[in-house]
């Protein structure tokens, strides 16, 4: 009898075709890919909207009111979601969470018929629960499908199928308003937001042929978890206790609420009011290329240079926090000329004089989004690698991004100068990677693998199996 049947199972077999190797569809790397479908089409086709300026409107005043209810009930859920996904499985959890984004597609088409605002609004607050329990089994599951060594490679997959989503979501709208030229009084046509509903929903359903989390092998042979006999309150008692004992993480926080806070800056403050409809459509098209990118930027640094991972963390603080102050610093001058409320024929257009470098600009900003939300996905993975620690470390980043939501729609809804709402958004980033900097000093280990003792057939045998940041590094079993 050997310890490491124990502890160790067996990784789905791959086959090889023509010198190609193709993974079982429960083999991780698919899986992840999975997830990122699921995102690929409900947030991937939000943020088509979003990116829009006022999710396609003339005004961005409807939205902000629907988004402001959204991360407020998002921000609440979010802190109930990790006891749902522990008890209710990650595929129940993610078909729910990807409805929400369909109701608030469809409410946005009927208010271009009946004008119905309450039903935006509700549809918002709708989504915001769907979102705090999405949210929270994805990157859950992101982050503890992959090994050690290959966390920064599972996240860059996600990112990228999620990102080719928001490119094929973006191309709706391009395709749509493209002809209507500076001639659709900046809105968008009921096909958008028929294309963007059909395919939210699809990626609801899509949730339901994921593999269960409670069955998932890593590449290494260890199990994501194992099955939970816990009841509700159970599960709500130990997300508690984690929390209580890892008070440190407060510290990824104020990265948290800076990581979201900038898109209403980014959207409604500098895409919708200098772009038309199609310059909008085209520039949420070339960010989501480029975001593709970002993933894989981030993956050679956590996972690729030659230093430990401590070591690797710094490195990509460094990288974050320049990153951030060259685009800011870039964002400035075109903030300076930004001018609200112009007519749609005298906002820069795709073949208007100075389109080019605003867009890339916003491209730029969207590097940046997507190196963060990458960096960020890959600490929580080197922090631990027990899903129930994990799902409440991203409760907890979900909760303070959708304050800063929030706080951002409610000083865009006011009208709050957009000098403010630059300079706000480039504090809250720029100090962010800062704070965690003594994370990675004083919390964070090389190795969140735990070695295990035991005794087989009278001799002593060890294995190394997944552990938790405060787990201890050893322990003892015995095996009869």
């Amino acid at each position: 009898m050997n310890l490491t049947h124990h502890f160790l199972a067996q990784l789905p077999k791959s086959y090889h075709a023509c010198g190609v190797t193709i993974f079982a569809y429960t083999h991780p790397r698919i899986q992840v890919a999975m997830l990122g479908m699921v995102i690929f089409l409900t947030v991937g086709m939000y943020h088509v909207l979003s990116a829009l300026g006022g999710a396609g409107q003339v005004t961005a005043y409807l939205a902000d009111m629907a988004s402001i209810a959204l991360y407020a009930v998002f921000a609440f859920f979010a802190l109930i979601a990790p006891p749902c996904l522990n008890y209710f499985g990650i595929r129940y959890t993610l078909c729910f969470g990807g409805i929400g984004y369909a109701v608030y597609a469809a409410s946005l088409w009927c208010f271009n018929h009946t004008g119905n605002e309450s039903f935006v609004i509700f549809a918002g607050a709708w989504n915001g629960l769907s979102a705090a329990f999405l949210w929270t089994a994805e990157r859950t599951g992101i982050t503890a499908y992959a090994t050690e060594d290959n966390k920064g490679l599972y996240v860059a997959i996600f990112y990228s199928v999620y990102q080719i989503g928001t490119m094929v979501g973006s191309a709706i709208p391009i395709g749509q308003n493209w002809n209507a030229g500076l001639h659709n009084n900046s809105t968008v046509t009921d096909g958008t937001y028929i294309g963007l509903f059909i395919m939210m929903l699809l990626g609801a359903c899509t949730a339901l042929i994921l593999w269960p989390m409670d069955r998932m092998v890593r590449e290494d042979g260890t199990r994501v978890t194992l099955p939970s006999q816990l009841t509700f309150k159970q599960q709500v008692v130990d997300c508690w206790k984690i929390l209580k004992g890892s008070p440190w993480i407060t510290l990824v926080w104020p990265y948290s609420f800076g990581y979201y806070y900038y898109n209403v800056y980014q959207n409604n403050r500098f895409n919708s009011p200098t772009f038309t409809v199609r310059g909008r459509a085209l520039n949420s098209f070339l960010s989501a290329a480029v975001q593709i990118l970002s993933g894989w930027t981030m993956a050679l640094i956590t996972d690729k240079l030659p230093m430990k991972r401590r070591n690797r963390a710094y490195a990509g603080i460094v990288f974050i926090f320049i990153l951030c102050n060259a685009v800011w610093i870039g964002g400035y001058f075109a903030m300076v000329e930004t001018v609200t409320g112009l007519p749609e024929s005298e906002r820069y257009d795709v073949f208007t004089p100075g389109y080019a470098p605003r867009a890339i600009l916003y491209i730029s900003y969207g590097y940046m989004d997507g190196c963060l939300g990458t960096f960020l996905l890959w600490f929580f993975g080197a922090l631990s690698n027990d899903p129930k620690v994990l799902s409440v470390y991203i409760s907890m980043f979900t909760f303070w991004s959708s304050a800063a939501y929030i706080i951002a729609y409610a000083l865009d809804y006011y009208a709050i100068s957009k000098e403010f709402m630059f300079g706000s958004s480039w504090f809250v980033q720029a100090v962010g990677p800062v704070f965690l900097l003594p994370i990675v000093m004083f919390w964070m280990k090389d190795t969140n693998m735990v070695t295990l003792e035991g005794i087989v057939d009278g001799q002593v045998v060890e294995d190394v199996v997944q552990g938790g940041n405060d787990e201890k590094l050893a322990g003892t079993v015995t095996v009869k």
